[in-house]
């Protein structure tokens, strides 16, 4: 494989699992390679499938599982405490757990890691190891491309995200699956919900003096409007940002989604859907601003993690738990 730097750029069913498992289509098929992946402004060039891959998110993992490569995986990490979806379960208990939170550069040495993919950007950084770094170690990277694009990512992205993922691997068929299987289920949700009208939710990402929320530009905005809400703050183009309880105040939601992930500060929580997603939901009950917002007056939280709510498979299954807790009436019948 080999790597040229430059800014240049940006759950399957049991049928389908089985379908897969039954495709003549191998990873690294003579006609896949070389192939080319374009991301995020470095261009690298495949000459075969990687075979000792470590994902440094939940997100990057479960994508991977998802398109059957955990014979190619050599770790994972940053997990935390968060439970992997259950449709991957059995695949994840076959890896190496290289760590809790994101492997360090000494793990991915030790791991002979050759192919190093994060589904965000706390993966690669100047106080862990950059893209460059390790490609000086003769390792390939991938960011998934909500990472470095700022700009709106949909399910859209997402797709293209899993094809460039399954190209690497020379499995393209695979990636073609997957994201036809996904697209199903969320075409499945939209029929369901046809002749409703959005409902106002705000996407909270902690915060008590000044709240957090999920903006725009974030698929986990998208998969609300998919799932027939309305992000109150989706007009605001960014990921990520500093709002105001008279904000949220304003624009009335009728539901509150409260994202967290498995660690606080750096550190990993014990619990992380009582310390940090109940106890977020005690904050916005406290929050004096907010106590007459029909979303607190009716005591309507879901808790979504980042398992789920980062650009990931998952979403999918996030999106059809959104759509019931909205419209229940759309799937009573």
């Amino acid at each position: 494989m080999t790597t040229s730097h430059g800014l240049r750029g940006f759950t399957l069913s049991a049928a389908t699992l089985m379908a897969l498992a039954m495709a003549p289509a191998a990873i690294g098929q003579d006609n896949s390679f070389p192939y080319t992946d374009e991301n995020c402004g470095v261009t690298t060039v495949y000459d075969a499938a990687p075979g000792k891959a470590v994902t440094l998110s939940n997100n990057a993992t479960e994508l991977m599982l998802a398109l059957g490569l955990e014979e190619h995986m050599a770790g994972t990490s940053y997990m935390a405490n968060l439970k992997i979806s259950p449709a991957y379960e059995e695949a994840y208990g076959q890896i190496p757990i290289l760590s809790p939170l994101v492997a360090t550069t000494e793990q991915l040495i030790e791991a002979e890691a050759d192919f190093v993919y994060a589904g965000y950007p706390d993966g690669f950084s100047e106080s862990r190891h950059t893209r460059d770094q390790l490609h000086d170690l003769g390792m390939t990277t991938r960011l998934n491309v909500e990472g470095c694009n700022l700009g709106a990512f949909g399910f859209a992205e997402l797709f293209a995200e899993i094809r460039s993922v399954a190209g690497i691997f020379g499995i393209a068929e695979r990636g073609d699956a997957l994201v036809a299987e996904l697209t199903t289920r969320l075409d499945a949700v939209k029929t369901r919900l046809e002749g409703t009208e959005p409902i106002p939710v705000f996407i909270y990402n902690g915060g008590e003096d000044s709240p957090n929320g999920v903006l725009g530009n974030t698929l986990l905005s998208q998969a609300v409007a998919a799932a027939g809400g309305a992000n109150i703050f989706a007009d605001v183009a960014n990921r990520y940002g500093q709002v105001s309880w008279e904000q949220i105040a304003e624009r009335e939601p009728e539901y509150i989604v409260v994202f967290y992930s498995g660690t606080a500060s750096g550190q990993v929580v014990a619990d992380p859907d009582k310390e940090l997603g109940e106890a977020r939901i005690a904050a916005l009950k406290a929050a004096p601003a907010i106590a007459n917002v029909p979303a607190v007056l009716n005591d309507r939280f879901i808790l979504v993690n980042s398992v789920q709510g980062q650009p990931g498979p998952s979403t999918v299954d996030a999106v059809e738990t959104l759509a019931r807790a909205f419209h229940p009436e759309a799937f009573a019948k």
